[in-house]
């Protein structure tokens, strides 16, 4: 029997509230030659019953999809991994369990895959908001030299996998599995390998994504909400990740000071998202051998706590937060 042209990974985690808009817009796609890979990630809740009724409305699709469990919990890098290993698709497509996509999305993106020879057809998509929606343009590279350059810097709303069809024999390189440690950015990681190796990439001008920002357990969490000690780890591990992949492929020092600023941005938001002094104090020495070099490109309330905090003034630096969110929260009235 021979390979279906694609394979949908969708990780499923406590997703009860969205799980049958988004079965529901995968089984109705234009296109019939899908395999549809679901991870059960040791979800709490009534998702997985909720996406079998789903399936069962849905029975020419029956034989195609895959209701794979782990034993525990690994969070969305390890169960998109676990996707990939139980797919026999071509191309790969991931979608989130609170997410949904138009019908004719996988045959469009498809056919221009074919058509092009394209190693990755990227489309627009819509982030679905509380009171509006925002259209985001897929970032596409002026030529395969900037394709690698261009993903490390995240341009324009790039870093994200699920609104890339990608061909599948780059999931299967040693070198470009998911890494189950890292918990966040997982999706950047993975399409900075996977961007060292294509040759041609495409866009289609259409948004057929549609990004749920209304979820208050989605992955990317709003600025609002503290961050944690897990995560600032996780953001030392992804830099330290980074660096070793573009080190080992010999093309770091073209990339250094990008890298470099982002560490020093990452620093920034790390200190102004995490409330706790304790936690706040114990990663201030992170990146400190660069950040003023880069000190120049931030606001001012951010150079204030950056300064401080480089001189141990750590409870001054914990005031000044305060102050600019209660600042920041009158202007928005």
């Amino acid at each position: 029997m021979r390979n279906p042209a694609v394979s949908i990974i969708i990780p499923v985690y406590n997703a009860s509230n969205y799980i049958e808009r988004c079965a529901h817009s995968l089984f109705r796609q234009t296109f019939d030659d899908i395999e549809y890979v679901f991870v059960n990630d040791c979800t709490t809740d009534d998702s997985i019953e909720k996406l079998q009724k789903v399936a069962e409305q849905y029975p020419h699709r029956k034989e195609r999809i895959k209701i794979v469990s782990r034993e525990k919990n690994g969070g969305v890098s390890a169960s998109r991994q676990t996707g990939v290993d139980n797919s026999t698709g071509n191309y790969i497509l991931f979608v989130d369990n609170d997410d949904w996509i138009k019908p004719e999305m996988v045959e469009t993106m498809y056919n221009k895959a074919k058509s092009e020879k394209a190693d990755v057809v990227i489309c627009d998509f819509i982030i679905e908001k509380n009171t509006d929606n925002e259209y985001c343009c897929g970032y596409i590279s002026a030529n395969k030299e900037d394709y690698l350059y261009d993903m490390v810097e995240n341009k324009a709303y790039n870093a994200y996998l699920w609104n890339k069809l990608i061909d599948r024999r780059f999931f299967d390189l040693s070198d470009c599995r998911f890494n189950e440690n890292l918990l966040i950015v997982d999706d950047w990681f993975a399409l900075i390998r996977i961007y060292y190796y294509i040759e041609k990439c495409v866009k289609i001008d259409e948004a057929f994504y549609h990004y749920n920002r209304q979820n208050p357990s989605a992955q990317t969490a709003p600025r609002t909400t503290s961050k944690t000690s897990a995560q600032c780890e996780n953001t030392i591990l992804f830099y330290e990740l980074i660096e070793n992949f573009l080190k080992g492929k010999g093309v770091y020092e073209k990339h250094i000071d990008i890298i470099e600023r982002l560490k020093v941005e990452s620093k920034i938001d790390l200190l102004t998202q995490v409330f706790d002094i304790k936690t706040r104090k114990k990663y201030a020495y992170l990146y400190r051998d660069i950040e003023m070099k880069y000190i120049k490109n931030f606001r001012r309330g951010e150079r204030i706590i950056l300064f401080l905090t480089r001189y141990g003034f750590h409870s001054l630096a914990h005031l000044t937060l305060l102050l600019i969110i209660f600042k920041n929260r009158n202007n928005s009235k």
